[in-house]
């Protein structure tokens, strides 16, 4: 298919501008995207390397539908999320258009599995997603319909959930490591599937919307990134006050050095002004 010269009059992500003058994807509407061959190449290629990891995890491929009965979503009590298509078929039954496929993979599980020895079982597969998003911007990054490869475990106990979560874990890593991206794996909040513990893989990217807290052993994302105070050796009781001045010393680390003492030992003064009570001073240790 044609290259193009010129980028979108809408496009504001590097990738957004990038699929479409090479070729790669096309936008239908708004979230709405056609990969067009050569895009369609790149994606088959991807999708390869994403199969052959998960494999080797011992999990089976299969395929569940987009559209879902209703009754399966109000079961679980995720019917009323805003994101989620609802429709009627012409007998007017309530369905809906599966962003995710937890509801139907149970489904299927819970009348299929009638033993402990059937377990553990892991299951996935690639389908296309649908997603009422508000917002759809960044090309691909962002969309209301886009293809996913979920996977569902089903284990005897939390030990057994354990380690088919650890299983894929090192599918992951291998995955991102082979298409050769700059990435981490953060702790990251549950969202609205609830439970506990959950990991999310970020890549650097300038069209992005998540921070992420990066540390020695540790990363997170900001919404969830949690610290322990450290101890701080205190100087020796001071005598009357005195002024000192600190040509120069413009962080808190000039600072500290110049007076003999630990960063935990200084304060950094924040002015901010605030929509409720104006300009506060906010008082952190020097350390933080």
């Amino acid at each position: 298919m044609p290259t193009e010269k010129q980028p979108p009059a809408d496009a504001e992500a590097l990738s957004h501008k990038l699929l479409v003058r090479a070729g790669m994807a096309r936008q239908v509407g708004a979230g709405l995207w056609t990969f067009m061959p050569a895009g369609w190449r790149v994606h088959e290629k991807v999708v390869q390397i994403v199969r052959e990891e998960v494999d080797a995890t011992g999990a089976h491929e299969m395929l569940m539908p987009v559209m879902n009965p209703a009754e399966l979503w109000q079961r679980t009590g995720r019917y009323g999320i805003d994101e989620v298509f609802k429709l009627n078929d012409r007998r007017g039954a309530e369905m809906v258009l599966a962003m995710t496929h937890e509801e139907v993979v149970t489904f299927h599980v819970s009348q299929l599995v009638r033993s402990y020895r059937d377990l553990p079982l892991s299951l996935y597969h690639f389908q296309v997603k649908e997603r009422d998003e508000p917002r759809p911007r960044a090309g691909l990054l962002r969309t209301r319909e886009f293809i996913m490869k979920d996977a569902y475990t089903f284990d005897v106990d939390r030990e057994g959930l354990d380690a088919a979560y650890e299983k894929y874990r090192v599918a992951y890593a291998r995955v991102f490591d082979r298409c050769g991206l700059d990435w981490y794996e953060v702790e990251s909040d549950v969202g609205m599937m609830g439970g506990f513990g959950a990991h999310e893989y970020m890549a650097p990217c300038p069209a992005g919307e998540n921070d992420v807290v990066l540390a020695p052993g540790y990363a997170a994302n900001v919404e969830v990134a949690r610290a322990d105070a450290r101890p701080v050796e205190l100087p020796a009781p001071l005598g009357a006050s005195e002024q000192v001045d600190t040509p120069g010393a413009s962080t808190i680390t000039d600072v500290a050095r110049a007076l003999g003492v630990g960063e935990g030992a200084c304060l950094k003064a924040f002015p901010v002004v605030t929509e409720r009570r104006g300009l506060v001073l906010v008082l952190v240790r020097g350390a933080r």
